[in-house]
């Protein structure tokens, strides 16, 4: 459901897209519906057909001025507002150019009545559908924002009245307050925290997607330091204070008469992230298919040389920094088989290339990165992407988030099974405090600059780094 609430996480304009659409296609099966109680069920509906591309056209170029609205807004008033004006605006300007070309012998007044009340019947029962389920994802949580507000207590108050659940899917889930003095403000319920409290624990057990930090007045002075300290999480971070009648910074979100200015705020969400994860899920099912063979034959030989279990699953951290079971084929010998490695040896050494842990076949798999291919069932599980920065170990990314500033902010998108590190030559263990710098450097850079056809750069390159670039686990 994670992915619900990243494609919706900065508005609903996907939601809004496959709507009109909607709208567009029951436009033209009840033009066609007219003709046919018109002319009867085996006519072919001949010149109409023309009248009724004609109408959905109109249609859909007129919404693309309401595909401009960030939010679905849910109610029979909003439909008399959006949709029924469209409606009347599409057959008044299809009636118009009809009649300028000379058309209007060619189109019966029964055939255009009956299609605008039909339409109207179908528009307003798919609303009712669309609210319906628009309701569900909110009140199931699927695509709900929960908020952590930061700021002074007049501000909060002010900014959780204006962002009731039943109008907006961000939710204030709970607030710091910076000036203590004010002890009997009224927050609604939302619990409050403080400055020093553990933030890592109340991200996790408030499930928080974004942070917004109140700008004010009274926390003006706090602002550079806020940010500072928040980009230390790997939670989406936003700066908001009133609507201005100006526009200082091009690209600004509104929502509810406050702007926001997304300090950090990942480029994984709307349509783009929907066409990754699909490609994700195809492209997992092709490579797990084509990848049977080997997979087989890796598993006899692991089980030849050390036995079971040839599979094994490792806690990494994953998108906004939660944890889930990385799926490998195992490589490592048996626990009572290997010397003992030190937690901290991963960020000094070649761990494996300098200490006899690694089996036979293992040293193999991993040179070509066979001992991956299990990875793909994450991927299908949506605990990972195809492409993204590769998922490290908690104990690694906690010293790593010690040692490099900002660390947390790689974890802004799923995890992946190659990255744009990775074709640049980090690939497997990071022996110095500088190389795991410098692959941070790679993954925020991925990260900022992601699309569609730089995933497809990523996927074509790792093929040539692997067979021709692979790592080297000889002794």
């Amino acid at each position: 459901m994670q992915l619900f609430e990243k494609i919706f996480q900065r508005d609903d304009r996907i939601f809004l897209q496959l709507y009109f659409l909607i709208l567009g296609v029951f436009l033209f099966l009840s033009s066609l519906t007219s003709y046919y109680l018109k002319a009867g069920i085996f006519q072919l509906p001949e010149k109409y057909t023309t009248g009724t591309i004609l109408l959905v056209i109109i249609f859909w170029i007129s919404t693309l001025i309401k595909l401009k609205e960030k939010r679905y807004i849910v109610g029979t008033v909003q439909f008399i507002r959006v949709e029924l004006i469209l409606l009347i605006q599409t057959f008044l300007i299809g009636i118009l150019l009809t009649t300028l070309f000379k058309l209007t012998d060619n189109y019966s007044r029964a055939w255009l009545i009956s299609t605008f009340v039909l339409s109207f019947l179908s528009l307003f029962f798919i609303k009712i559908i669309f609210d319906q389920f628009y309701n569900y994802l909110i009140n199931s949580n699927i695509i709900q924002r929960n908020i952590l507000l930061v700021g002074d207590a007049l501000g909060s108050q002010n900014i959780i009245k204006k962002f009731p659940k039943k109008i907006s899917n961000s939710v204030i889930k709970c607030l710091m307050v910076i000036d203590d003095k004010e002890q009997d403000t009224h927050f609604y319920g939302v619990p409050r925290f403080n400055l020093t409290d553990d933030i890592n624990y109340i991200l996790k057990h408030h499930m928080i997607g974004q942070i917004w930090i109140i700008s004010s007045i009274k926390t003006q002075s706090y602002i550079e330091q806020l940010i500072d300290k928040f980009l230390n999480y790997s939670v989406d971070c936003r700066l908001i204070s009133p609507e201005s009648k100006f526009k200082f910074i091009e690209g600004l979100d509104s929502e509810a008469g406050f702007d926001f200015y997304n300090v950090s705020f990942s480029p994984f969400y709307g349509i783009n992230l929907l066409l990754k994860n699909i490609l994700d899920k195809i492209l997992s099912v092709f490579f797990l298919i084509i990848s049977v063979p080997i997979l087989i034959i890796s598993i006899v030989f692991i089980f030849i040389e050390d036995g079971f279990p040839v599979f094994y699953k490792q806690k990494r951290v994953g998108w906004d920094g939660k944890a889930f079971n990385m799926f490998k084929l195992r490589t490592m010998k048996q626990k009572d088989k290997k010397p003992e490695i030190k937690k901290a040896d991963w960020l000094t050494h070649d761990v494996m290339k300098k200490s006899n842990v690694l089996t036979s076949v293992g040293r193999f798999l991993r040179r070509f990165s066979i001992d991956e291919l299990p990875q793909f069932v994450n991927v299908l599980r949506g605990e990972m992407s195809i492409v993204g920065p590769r998922p490290h170990p908690p104990d690694s990314v906690k010293l790593s988030s010690d040692e490099i500033l900002n660390f947390m902010q790689r974890h802004k998108c799923s995890p992946g099974l190659t990255g744009w590190a990775q074709i640049h030559g980090f690939r497997g263990t990071t022996q110095t405090n500088e190389s795991m710098a410098r692959r941070f450097q790679y993954d925020l850079y991925y990260i900022k600059n992601w699309s569609l056809i730089l995933d497809f750069y990523i996927v074509m390159k790792t093929f040539f780094v692997i067979f021709f670039q692979g790592r080297d686990y000889s002794k």
